[in-house]
């Protein structure tokens, strides 16, 4: 028997023509990994993304491997997803005002930093010092104030969650994006109707838990406060090209032609600028120019065993944009630490 062996000339590829920086990538990976071994951390991720174009001019995955030193091991931004914490009090807060319940200067008791919430107590990072006291919607999130932020949403969607739900999605911040990347993850938020929603789960949720979302999404969101209220799709690809000729170029997409009013995006955008300026963000700011954003700490949650098994370890991000009268990028930085203490602002802000 003889095979029959056809021989076919190779066919050369087409190239890939990416959107990324690389200066850009080269800074944002130098700032990360000096800040993951200063931190000892498990792993981190920095994306910068263009505003209005949606492209990806950098990003930076890594993760510490058993010889202690950081290797780029999966795309973390697209593929994890993570309970944001405190990076999402910017999406609670957007909900209210937009039903009008709330404005910057609507004041809350936040007490002396503890509050009973259907049983479990909420409490805000300073409440051994006594907690913040009355203190206004700018205010609450300048400090990042746990108790404040959910005791707006308890308050006006405690009876009826699905209205809160209805808003973020309003938002698209769980829409798929389908990036087209192998392992994409998608936001899961839950909702009312779901099994494991208790009467504790909206407060929570509202302060960044219990709702699972890929760093992208956060940053695409932000990135949609920067760009007035225009949501696009993620680019990390401009073009393809065959033998020095484009032959697909793919142009910016928009998810989301305007996730909230133009009153939203106005009083949201001046609490953001006021968060870096004189909130917890102070160290994500710059002497050349304004930067607006907001931190986050979350406690990470072992799956079933819960978030105190095996000693606390915590997420700490800053998802923000600058500068913050004409925005040209924005950028988020999360980092997995194996043990307090945990700042957002002060662990990821830096980097930023």
């Amino acid at each position: 028997k003889y095979l029959n062996i056809i021989d076919k000339p190779a066919v050369d590829g087409c190239d890939i023509i990416t959107t990324i920086d690389v200066d850009m990538q080269d800074i944002a990976e130098k700032a990360l990994v000096d800040q993951l071994k200063n931190l000892e951390a498990v792993f981190g991720v920095a994306i910068v993304m263009d505003v209005a174009t949606g492209e990806v001019k950098a990003n930076v995955n890594m993760t510490r491997a058993g010889d202690g030193n950081y290797y780029e091991m999966r795309n973390i931004a697209v593929s994890n997803l993570m309970e944001p914490g405190s990076t999402f009090k910017t999406a609670s807060i957007m909900v209210a005002l937009e039903d009008k319940f709330i404005t910057p200067d609507y004041m809350v008791d936040t007490g002396n930093g503890v509050v009973n919430m259907h049983g479990s107590n909420m409490k805000d990072w300073n409440w051994y010092k006594g907690g913040y006291g009355k203190i206004d919607v700018t205010r609450i999130m300048e400090v990042s104030s746990n108790v404040g932020v959910s005791s707006i949403i308890d308050k006006f969607y405690g009876d009826n969650p699905q209205k809160f739900i209805d808003g973020l999605k309003r938002m698209s911040i769980d829409k798929p994006l389908n990036l087209g990347f192998v392992g994409e993850a998608s936001p899961r938020i839950l909702g009312p109707k779901e099994r494991y929603f208790a009467k504790t789960s909206l407060p929570w949720m509202s302060i960044g838990y219990e709702t699972m979302i890929p760093p992208i999404y956060m940053l695409n969101f932000y990135n949609a406060i920067a760009n007035n209220g225009v949501m696009v799709k993620p680019k990390f690809v401009k073009a393809i090209a065959k033998d020095g000729e484009i032959i697909q170029e793919f142009p910016t997409e928009i998810v989301n032609p305007k996730i909230c009013s133009d009153t939203t995006l106005t009083m949201i955008q001046g609490i953001l600028r006021k968060v870096v300026s004189q909130g917890l963000a102070k160290p994500a700011g710059s002497k050349q120019f304004s930067v607006s954003g907001k931190t986050g700490t979350a406690q990470v949650s072992q799956g079933k065993a819960g978030y105190k098994a095996g000693g606390v370890s915590y997420l700490v991000s800053f998802c923000g944009y600058f500068p913050s009268e004409a925005p040209k990028y924005s950028c988020m930085v999360s980092i997995q630490i194996p043990h307090g203490p945990a700042s957002g602002g002060l662990q990821a802000g830096s980097v930023f």
